[in-house]
């Protein structure tokens, strides 16, 4: 009984550090502009993540996909990720047209919109979605 007292404390103690580390390094406006340069110059694709404090999905979206091991390294490593918390930067949403959270938009490196998915990401197709912007097939399809 008292173990499982305190992995529920572990647990709940791991979730508030990595909430504050993630609130932490929330990106401005600035940091949204320089992160479409970076990713023209650097030729890598963009994935906007917009996000609220008080949505319960963003927050499983937090823990159960983009913190995942996997997926973590490419979002650092081989793509542009910007967090929007929508609270404090609602021009950037409005710019995209978001309507609820968690929203997720792809770019290609010029800052051109490949898609824009509304709603909660499941691991295995977040990481199909990563997966089309690192191997950048969108090159490959064309709209009609």
């Amino acid at each position: 009984m008292l173990l499982s007292h305190i992995v529920k404390l572990f647990k709940t103690i791991i979730f508030i550090i990595v909430f504050a580390v993630i609130s932490c390094t929330q990106l401005t406006a600035d940091e949204y502009t320089e992160g479409l340069k970076r990713a023209k110059t650097e030729d890598k694709p963009v994935l906007l993540y917009f996000f609220s404090k008080y949505c319960g999905y963003c927050d499983k979206m937090d823990r159960d996909v983009l913190n995942d091991r996997e997926i973590n390294p490419t979002l650092k490593n081989d793509i542009v990720y910007i967090r929007i918390d929508v609270d404090k930067k609602n021009d950037i949403a409005s710019l995209y047209a978001v309507r609820g959270y968690p929203t997720t938009a792809m770019l290609d490196p010029s800052g051109k919109r490949i898609a824009q998915i509304p709603g909660y990401i499941p691991k295995g197709e977040f990481k199909k979605m990563l997966s089309y912007l690192k191997g950048k097939h969108y090159k490959a399809t064309t709209a009609e």
